[in-house]
This record gives structure tokens, C-alpha cells and sequence, in this order.
């Protein structure tokens, strides 16, 4: 019984450890959008390709860069780690863009629905201007 037991326990444990390679496209804001997002849109991939950040979301807007990545759980431990290498390796692809990188997950989901608004061409390019100089003003502070 006792066996029997350790064994339940065993198997819960390796069980929860287990992590599924998941497979996260971004959404691709490209042309259709009011401000083109070619570069966002680049960028995003290369944050994806790191292997902490599970989504990323982001926009630009002539010469910035706004991006979130939302990272492995466990990888939360290593936040600052993480932007700064996300913000190098973004900035050695668009060195005459300012790139903003933040894992704050309010952020993240302010960008994910401005995203949406661009792609569905609900918003104005003045609307969108004051969006991203607030949000600057949050990812700084």
C-alpha cells in the first residue's frame, strides 16, 4: 500500500513537471492596418523565437517599436533578463528605431487590443498616436 502510494505521488509530480511545446503565431497586423506594422510585425518574431516568451504583442509607429512578450511561468523569475535581450535583439535588427519592451501583463493586454483595432481599421492614426504616447508613459514608469 505504501508503494502503491509513492507511486501515485511520483506520477502527479512528473505529471504537473511536463511542459507542450505550443506553437503561438502573433497576429500579423502587415498593410491592412491604419499605420503600416511591417516592422512590428518582424519584431515580434524575434522575440518569439526566444525560448522564455510563449505571445508577443506589439505595434509601431514611425521610428518606435512598442512590444510585450508574455513569458513561461517559471521564467517570470527573470523578468529584467528577459526585456533586455528582447530589447537587443530587436534593436541589432532596427537600429534607427526606439524599441520599448515591457512584460508588465496590463501592457500586454493594452497592446493586444490596440493590435486589434489597427488590424480591423477601427481607429484613427490620431487615436492611435495618443494610445501609444500613453502607453509610453506607462512602460516607463
Amino acid at each position: 500500500m505504501k508503494r502503491m502510494l509513492i507511486i501515485c505521488i511520483f506520477l502527479l509530480i512528473a505529471s504537473g513537471c511536463g511542459q507542450r511545446a505550443q506553437t503561438i503565431n502573433p497576429l500579423q497586423v502587415g498593410e491592412e492596418a491604419v499605420v503600416p506594422q511591417h516592422e512590428a510585425d518582424e519584431a515580434k518574431q524575434i522575440l518569439l523565437s526566444m525560448e522564455e516568451v510563449l505571445e508577443v504583442v506589439g505595434v509601431s509607429n514611425e521610428k518606435d517599436i512598442y512590444l510585450a512578450p508574455r513569458v513561461k511561468q517559471f521564467d517570470r523569475f527573470h523578468l529584467n533578463d528577459i526585456r533586455k535581450r528582447g530589447h537587443e535583439n530587436v534593436k541589432k535588427r532596427f537600429p534607427d528605431y526606439t524599441v520599448h519592451v515591457s512584460t508588465d501583463k496590463k501592457i500586454f493586454i493594452e497592446l493586444g487590443k490596440l493590435e486589434k483595432e489597427l488590424k480591423q481599421r477601427t481607429i484613427s492614426k490620431k487615436r492611435y498616436d495618443a494610445k501609444l504616447k500613453d502607453l509610453e508613459e506607462k512602460m516607463k514608469g
